[in-house]
């Protein structure tokens, strides 16, 4: 925690569990939807979405402002893709489906990955 963060709770004297609840350390539940072993980061434009996939950590990061989708840190654009990876960036649609925030990334993640794919496939021609 911040140090200014820590002089104003001094300073308002606020109890340890609204402590934890403005420093954000409380945890948060996770929609039905998402699997025990899988977090849905969101912060400003951008989200990232952790998850087991074959025995391994992978990820998907999608920046809204720059229209760019990463899977396992690199840009998709930039990779061969499996049709088991293509299947695991579209079903990453119903997890955003099923998340408050995520909601909010919905269309835009959605076009950006048909129109990633629409090129990838001109290229491959």
């Amino acid at each position: 925690m911040k140090p200014t963060m820590q002089k104003h709770l001094q300073d308002h004297d606020v109890t340890r569990k609204e402590t934890q609840r403005i420093a954000g350390a409380m945890p948060k539940a996770k929609p039905a939807s998402m699997p025990v072993d899988t977090r849905l980061a969101v912060f400003k434009d951008r989200l990232t979405y952790t998850f087991i996939l074959d025995s391994e950590v992978a990820s998907i990061h999608f920046d809204r402002n720059r229209g760019e989708i990463f899977y396992k840190g690199h840009n998709i654009i930039n990779l061969e893709l499996s049709e088991n990876q293509k299947k695991v960036l579209k079903s990453f649609l119903m997890v955003l489906e099923g998340d408050a925030k995520g909601k909010e990334f919905l269309n835009a993640y959605s076009a950006t990955l048909e129109r990633s794919l629409a090129d990838k496939q001109k290229v491959g021609e």
